[in-house]
């Protein structure tokens, strides 16, 4: 058997040596020659991987001698017939037909081995365990401190950007002031040269200066009514004059139920408001019973038990409590059917009504709507407030009327969303036209290209206010 193995390795040898020739790869077999000084190899392995564990020197019915490196590998000797050198090769053991070859004690020794390694590995795993926790804890730490920077500076960047929308709403109500202010001034001071140019027409006539007769004006409708947003800081009047009682000041942009309207001696318009409920106090006298006279009242220094109302409630209302001082006992006595007596008594008592304070604003000082309420006009003024439009756009939008150059939004905030939509592409752009109104009978079209408004038309009469 041995000379057959023998054999055998001798038809693979120069198979295994020419491979080992051409192939690039790092050699996992060596032929020792010398016992006694191994190659370098060899002694950078056992350098490398540590002192033998053990040498099998005689065969003892193996075909070939072992030395064994707790690594799992091993060196196998084979005895080449001619010149007795050594093949060393490196291959695994445990689990293999070699280890079923070897005896129960070298069995041992190799798995007390490996067991010794594994025991090795994971006492440093666990000796890595409280480092990995820490790492991981202060990893923790890290990140819960990351998201809370995180936070605070998204809060950071919130509240920059809600100051900067703040500031440029303040900007703008500030260019707004500016531009009402000269658009005032503006007005004053044509009103005083055309107030001068019609004393001096007067004057080089030498006519007697004279009030022109207003021209008749048709009636107010009774539902021309509405609502009223004040665009300007004014006074309220009771009567439809600028003498008479001043009732309370709308502030800008301030909101009024009209309630009625009117027309002063020169043609101008005045829209009824509520200015404010006012709470108003007085003293009165109410009338109640009694069970005992003033003496037992007074006698016994106590307060004096008062059911109000009349006789009949007497069992069903809830008695209170008063000085006798501020009782007035009338003389009046009635018994009961139960055969209690009560007597009458007077008392003051603090008595208030709310009066509602009304007020006549002109309508040259802010803006009507009577198809808006309250609620619809203070969404469209919030809508208002995010946009940077001029202060002209943004008046008409609030006016309810709309002007060449408006974009689809500002159409919209002012007359609504359409009831239908015809749109059409050609070779200059989009062509859409805005119907208002009930199919199959619009009354109002708009015509809006490339996104702009160019013109409308009312196919009836639409008051739009």
């Amino acid at each position: 058997m041995i000379r057959s193995a023998k054999f055998i390795f001798l038809l693979l040898l120069p198979l295994l040596t020419l491979s080992a020739g051409c192939s690039s790869k790092v050699k996992t077999s060596y032929l020792l020659r010398d016992f006694k000084n191994a190659p370098r190899a060899i002694q950078d392995t056992f350098s490398a991987r540590g002192k033998s564990d053990y040498i099998l020197i005689d065969d003892d019915g193996y075909p070939f001698r072992l030395i064994y490196l707790c690594e799992n590998r091993v060196y196998n000797f084979t005895e080449e017939p001619a010149k007795n050198f050594l093949l060393i090769s490196f291959q695994p053991i445990l689990d293999t037909p070699v280890e079923q070859r070897l005896s129960a004690d070298d069995r041992r020794r190799i798995w007390a081995c490996m067991e010794r390694k594994v025991w090795e590995e994971q006492s440093r795993v666990e000796a890595l365990k409280p480092r990995v926790m820490e790492d991981r804890g202060r990893l923790e730490n890290e990140l819960r401190s990351a998201r809370i920077e995180r936070i605070r500076l998204i809060a950071e960047i919130e509240e920059a950007r809600r100051a900067e929308v703040e500031k440029q709403r303040g900007i703008e109500a500030e260019m707004r002031r500016v531009e009402e202010e000269r658009q005032r001034k503006a007005d004053e001071e044509q009103r005083r040269k055309a107030e001068e140019e019609r004393k001096i027409k007067f004057y080089k006539a030498g006519e007697r200066e004279r009030e022109e007769q207003p021209v008749p004006l048709p009636p107010i409708k009774a539902t021309e009514t509405g609502i009223f947003l004040i665009m300007k800081e004014t006074n309220l009047y009771e009567e439809t004059r600028f003498d008479s009682k001043i009732q309370g000041q709308g502030k800008k942009y301030d909101l009024f139920d009209v309630l009625n309207t009117r027309r002063d001696h020169r043609g101008g318009s005045w829209h009824q408001v509520v200015v404010k409920d006012r709470v108003i106090s007085t003293k009165g006298k109410r009338s109640g019973w009694t069970p005992e006279e003033r003496a037992f009242w007074v006698k016994n220094k106590l307060l004096t038990w008062v059911y109000p109302g009349d006789a009949a409630r007497i069992t069903t209302v809830k008695p209170i409590k008063l000085n006798v001082d501020e009782l007035q006992f009338t003389g009046k006595k009635i018994v009961t059917p139960d055969n209690n007596s009560f007597y009458e008594v007077v008392y003051e008592v603090n008595l208030e009504f709310t009066e509602r304070v009304l007020g006549w604003i002109e309508e040259r000082n802010g803006i009507r709507r009577t198809d808006k309420n309250a609620d619809e006009m203070r969404a469209l003024l919030k809508d208002l407030a995010y946009t940077l439009w001029p202060l002209s756009i943004q008046t008409d939008i609030l006016r309810g009327q709309i002007r060449e150059g408006f974009t689809p939004e500002q159409v919209t905030l002012s007359w609504g969303k359409p009831d239908h939509i015809n749109k059409t592409r050609t070779l200059v752009g989009i062509h859409e036209q805005w119907v208002y109104g009930e199919n199959p009978f619009p009354n109002t079209y708009v015509y809006v290209e490339n996104g702009e408004v160019k013109s409308w038309e009312f196919l009836k009469s639409v008051s739009r206010q």
